[in-house]
């Protein structure tokens, strides 16, 4: 059912996830969807990106279609800019003691995972391990090659850990682990680019939600007028807090669940349903 008010939008900001929402498995954006952003941007309606991905991998789909310089949430909420292409204003890293013990449970699966920092130009630290294969290697940017983990996580704040493309079987056992022992919150979810499953280390206490709390804190927006578009159980709490949760077909049947109104894919532009939803 769709929303209209004749004296303005129902919402003071419109916020996405990415993958499955906003662009497509391959990080394609619809036309639709820029149309709707340009809509959006017309009415003086503030569009911002809130996604699990880092800041090279945002940027890299982002860029070429001139959405660089919104706002974002990034890391699932670890990281927050007022400009994705900028500096990060709110920086919530996993203490050293508690990364190297997540790092050890990592290794005691044989796994070695891929470790994220907040850098302008490398955030993700491959170490010597197999978490990372040279598949994806070949076609993302950003990182950087180092001799050992352990003396990298000294070096820089670790926003987070990932390791993507492996049985589930294999990660449970890790993330069970790290959850239970307090160290930080793991969170797994199928490897959309490898295949298989993928698993995401960061710091307790932060999600999507928190960074929306804090950019609207920050801009004097108000948290309880919000669009939010999400597709996934990291994009739950938002989707709950929203003033109005918008999800695609495509999502789980436990998120659709959540939602106000359900719209088709990005892919087959439903988007464009987007400004009759929030009464433009």
């Amino acid at each position: 059912m769709s929303k209209t008010n004749a004296n303005g939008p129902l919402v003071d900001a419109v916020i996405s996830d990415l993958d499955g929402t906003f662009w497509s498995t391959r990080s394609e954006v619809h036309e639709k969807s820029l149309a709707t952003v340009a809509a959006l941007d017309d009415a003086g309606v503030p569009f911002m990106i809130a996604t699990g991905r880092r800041a090279q991998g945002t940027l890299l789909g982002l860029r070429p279609v001139g959405l660089h310089t919104r706002p974002g949430i990034l890391m699932n909420g670890a990281l927050v800019r007022d400009s994705l292409d900028g500096e990060s204003f709110l920086v919530e890293a996993i203490q050293l003691d508690q990364a190297r013990e997540v790092l050890d449970l990592f290794r005691s699966g044989d796994l070695e995972p891929v470790a994220y920092v907040d850098h302008p130009d490398t955030d993700m630290l491959v170490g010597p391990g197999g978490a990372a294969g040279n598949a994806y290697l070949a076609r993302t940017v950003g990182y950087a090659r180092v001799e050992s983990l352990d003396v990298a996580l000294a070096e820089n704040p670790v926003i987070g850990f990932g390791a993507f493309g492996f049985a589930l079987a294999q990660l449970q056992p890790i993330a069970d682990q790290i959850n239970a022992a307090g160290l930080a919150t793991a969170i797994i979810g199928e490897a959309l680019f490898e295949g298989n499953h993928g698993l995401m280390i960061q710091a307790h206490d932060v999600d999507k939600q928190t960074g929306i709390e804090a950019w609207c804190a920050r801009t004097g927006i108000n948290p309880s007028r919000l669009a939010v578009v999400g597709d996934g159980n990291n994009d739950r709490l938002m989707l709950e807090n929203a003033k109005i949760a918008i999800v695609p077909e495509s999502a789980p049947a436990e998120i659709r669940e959540i939602a106000d109104v359900i719209i088709p894919r990005n892919e087959d532009g439903g988007w464009e349903r987007i400004p009759e939803i929030i009464g433009l």
